[in-house]
């Protein structure tokens, strides 16, 4: 009874995603796969293209046993407290044997003596001088990786890359019994944002296309059925500007040190936000006017999203609880979860803890409130929701 753990997004799932799934199980047809997915708002510091519960649909479709939730305040943080509260998850659910992942570099051990390197270069002499320069964390941390090893700084250059090292690192952290599997990323990029002649397209350029009014016939060769038909509506950073701009304002009333109190806001990062008063700009536009060469425009993204959802940085240190979003019918992985977990196990939220429920609720309703004045749909409530059910006979969750 192994089971393998996959850290997503699915921002959509594409093709590539169902791809390292099919790989997962490919000549163990009884292997467990359990899925930590972020919810309806991801690393990047956006909103997710659609809800945390279509996304959780097109897993299960995809092969996943069963997807958790990665709480808000670990699926909006940086690469380090995204890959700690989910591998954090996958050890508190005490069945995972191991954490699958596509990387550019499939080998182990470089990326293991990458990881090495990442943490001995942020503890180094040489990024406190790189900061001082006035470099963003991620090109100090880079010039300093360069300065001990240049290879190793390449290898770290690429976004996926950087995220297995950061996993490596969470499992090792946590003394998590968890064996890092890493599988050649196939396709494009992670930041490519062209779609492709052929082969598997990026999460980024699926988005890409959608903003840009490309339609679902445009990208529909590069997602797996089903997937499109979960597209009937999509959400972009701008949808969430007039609930950015009221909470900005509010806070602005108090000064920059109300805002210092949020995950990612440094001072000078706040007196720049002050500066965009009475912030009558879109996310997007707000995003740009803040960045520069010591924030980049992820860095910004993140922490205006932690400003809006209310995340803290006492919010990151641990998840407390692990909630399920849905699960295969016949699959042993969900008894197994609920047998062995070390923390609660959340199915019907109304019935939970509400102090675990509302991590969870909050940050679901905001998005849903701007999806219904968007395009007038209302989504379930957080309360009302339970986990979705793949039937055995269904191949897909119709909505």
């Amino acid at each position: 009874m192994a089971v393998t753990g996959i850290i997503a997004e699915y921002n959509p799932l594409h093709t590539g995603h169902r791809h390292l799934l099919e790989q997962v199980r490919k000549g163990r047809p009884e292997q467990g796969i359990l899925v930590v997915m972020s919810g309806d708002f991801v690393q990047r510091g956006e909103p997710a293209l659609t809800d945390k519960v279509r996304r959780a649909a097109m897993a299960l479709e995809a092969g996943a046993d069963l997807v958790i939730e990665l709480p808000p305040a670990y699926a909006a943080g940086s690469a380090e407290v995204f890959a700690r509260g989910a591998v954090a998850l996958l050890k508190a659910c005490g069945c995972v044997d191991e954490l699958a992942f596509g990387a550019s570099c499939p080998d182990p051990a470089l990326l293991a003596r990458a990881a090495d390197l990442s943490e001995k270069a942020v503890q180094s002499a040489a990024l406190g001088e790189a900061l001082r320069k006035g470099l963003s964390f991620p090109a100090a941390a880079g010039a300093a990786l360069e300065a001990d090893d240049p290879a190793a700084a390449a290898l770290l250059e690429d976004p996926n890359n950087l995220l297995a090292a950061e996993y490596i690192k969470a499992i090792r952290r946590q003394g998590a019994a968890i064996k890092p599997v890493p599988f050649r990323r196939a396709g494009a990029g992670y930041r490519s944002r062209e779609l492709p002649e052929d082969g598997f397209a990026s999460a980024a350029a699926v988005r890409q296309a959608l903003e840009d009014g490309a339609g679902l016939d445009a990208v529909r060769r590069f997602l797996p059925p089903g997937v499109p038909e979960k597209l009937d509506y999509t959400m972009f950073p701008d949808d969430f500007s007039a609930a950015l701009a009221a909470v900005l304002e509010r806070l602005a009333r108090e000064g920059k040190y109300a805002l210092t109190a949020f995950a990612d806001v440094s001072p000078e990062m706040a007196a720049r936000i002050l500066a965009q008063s009475p912030f009558t700009i879109r996310f997007s536009e707000l995003t740009e006017a803040i960045s520069g060469r010591n924030y980049t425009l992820a860095r910004v993204r993140r922490a205006l999203l932690h400003i809006l959802l209310g995340i803290r940085p006492e919010d990151q240190t641990r998840p407390r609880s692990i909630k399920i979003l849905g699960l295969r019918e016949g699959s042993f992985v969900p008894a197994l979860v609920k047998e062995k977990a070390s923390l609660p196990v959340l199915t019907k939220t109304a019935d939970a803890d509400p102090r675990l429920a509302g991590e969870y609720a909050a940050a679901h309703r905001l998005y849903a409130q701007a999806v219904y004045f968007k395009t007038g749909r209302r989504l379930p409530d957080d309360y009302r929701q339970s986990p979705l059910v793949r039937k055995a006979e269904n191949d897909c969750i119709l909505f």
